[in-house]
């Protein structure tokens, strides 16, 4: 029962969305939740990411659109566009736009095959059945959206 025990331990469960033709997935412990995509308030000189700010139940949050984030061409007319509400391990909430939110599932993460760049926003690819999802580090997402936001 202890190799199980350790087998299961290794295990996180995510949620797997698409922007454009890719997958990524974060831990569904990160996720506040997910809402359809409303209209957002501009904010000047912002990052070209940032869509702008809802107002989710009192508390303005900042909403990245993942698709330019990401350097993918955005589909502005997909009717599956959701934000996916997240929260950093330091408490930064924000919003991010995907194209349409995919499934929930089980990854080991021992299988997730690292990239090379250490600070990328990227943690490492992985398979699930015959597709290949990027696992997407959090904190380096929401830090970057924070220190573009503070400069």
């Amino acid at each position: 029962m202890t190799d199980d025990a350790a087998a299961d331990a290794k295990l996180v469960k995510m949620i797997v969305f698409a922007v454009g033709e890719q997958e990524y997935c974060i831990p569904i412990l990160s996720v506040r939740e997910i809402r359809g995509f409303e209209k957002t308030t501009a904010l000047p000189f912002a990052p070209p990411y940032v869509c702008g700010a809802i107002n989710l139940r009192g508390v303005i949050l900042t909403v990245i659109d993942f698709a330019v984030y990401l350097n993918v061409t955005p589909q502005p007319d997909n009717p599956r566009r959701v934000a996916i509400i997240v929260e950093s391990r330091n408490g930064t909430v924000c919003g991010l736009l995907v194209d349409r939110v995919i499934d929930m599932a089980d990854i080991d993460l021992g299988e997730i095959q690292a990239v090379a760049e250490e600070n990328s926003s990227l943690n490492g690819l992985v398979m699930l059945g015959d597709r290949m999802i990027g696992v997407l580090r959090l904190e380096v997402v929401v830090g970057q959206l924070v220190k573009a936001g503070t400069s």
